[in-house]
């Protein structure tokens, strides 16, 4: 625990609660069988990969402003990307039914760690312009790719675009400055009552807001966000910027400055829990919960993916798991005989 001293805990504490958010946001998925577990979905949602896009960008910097290109870092991001899409095509395969492996294609966790590598690859080939005219020009790309039906899951493309603005801006900010805005008393007060407005209002609208998720998962042209809503996509696509921002900063603001032992130390272990989850769910899901707990699921069904959510998050932070990445995380090492030869 000696390597945590350096760290900033607020930073650990907010990003060991968003990957259990991630956990359990995932866990609920496929059990939205009432309006409350809905309402819970699209709270999470709302704003959780939003805040992880900036708190990414946030924590780019070293890499975009070093002097050369980390193709290393870029790779193991790649493998990373096939590693997770591999894992969940075959735990898929064993306890259901064997799809196809598309390698361009990813609706499901995998296009995060893709979506990352092209950002940081992005940032780093524009360093050198103007930052706010980058952050101006990626917002009205964002909001005109959603006219485009085309533009999808293949690549992970209108994820990239709609999301980049997120990142963009975590690299922007001063993480010093941002800090020191956050932890005013009267942030706090203020994020307290956004915090609580937020959640009143998910809950209370429930389903006549559901199929907002479509505008928040950032992989939706304007057209599929439903009957309702499709007419005013960029109009809510503003309004997904703009909210979201607001809640994730009254989140951080509310997350504990001091270092929280278990809680901090699952913030170090982000990377590792969020691409070893989504199998180990799937398999939970159809083995131990259809099979042996059809009973207690009726009664304690929110309980029950809390509790495994948060058993989940905790177990795979431990340290035996880092090994099951290290072939992705810790390329450097392995392409080092090679990056040797082409030096000579």
């Amino acid at each position: 625990m000696s390597k945590l001293t350096n760290r900033v805990a607020k930073w650990d504490n907010a990003k060991a609660i968003l990957i259990f958010l991630v956990v359990f946001g995932h866990a609920i998925t496929s059990f939205i069988d009432n309006e409350s577990m809905r309402s819970v979905f699209l709270w999470i949602t709302a704003f959780h990969m939003p805040l992880f896009m900036f708190l990414t960008g946030l924590f780019s910097k070293s890499f975009v402003k070093a002097e050369k290109f980390r193709g290393d870092k870029i790779a193991s991001y790649i493998l990373l990307y096939f590693f997770m899409k591999l894992l969940i095509y075959v735990s898929l395969g064993i306890v259901r039914s064997w799809g196809t492996f598309r390698w361009t294609s990813e609706g499901g966790t995998p296009w995060y760690i893709f979506v990352t590598a092209v950002f940081m690859t992005i940032t780093y080939l524009l360093k050198k312009f103007n930052p706010k005219k980058i952050f101006v020009i990626s917002v009205v790309l964002a909001l005109s790719v959603g006219y485009i039906k085309e533009i999808g899951d293949g690549f992970m493309l209108s994820r990239i675009f709609v999301y980049y603005p997120y990142f963009f801006l975590g690299y922007m900010t001063d993480r010093e400055k941002l800090l020191k805005f956050i932890n005013k008393w009267q942030i706090k007060l203020v994020s307290a009552f956004v915090m609580i407005a937020f959640t009143f209002v998910i809950f209370y609208l429930g389903d006549d807001i559901f199929s907002l998720r479509y505008v928040f998962t950032g992989n939706n042209a304007y057209a599929e966000f439903g009957a309702d809503w499709k007419n005013y996509g960029i109009f809510l696509r503003i309004g997904c910027y703009i909210g979201s921002s607001v809640v994730s900063l009254a989140f951080l603001s509310l997350i504990p400055t001091k270092r929280i032992p278990l809680l901090s130390y699952i913030g170090t272990k982000t990377l590792t829990v969020y691409a070893l989850h989504r199998p180990v769910l799937y398999i939970l899901q159809y083995t131990l919960m259809n099979k042996y707990m059809a009973d207690l699921w009726f009664r304690y069904d929110f309980l029950i993916l809390f509790a495994g959510s948060l058993v989940i998050t905790i177990v795979l932070a431990l340290k035996p798991f880092d090994y099951v990445l290290y072939p992705c995380t810790k390329c450097d090492k392995w392409f080092a005989p090679i990056n040797k030869w082409l030096k000579k």
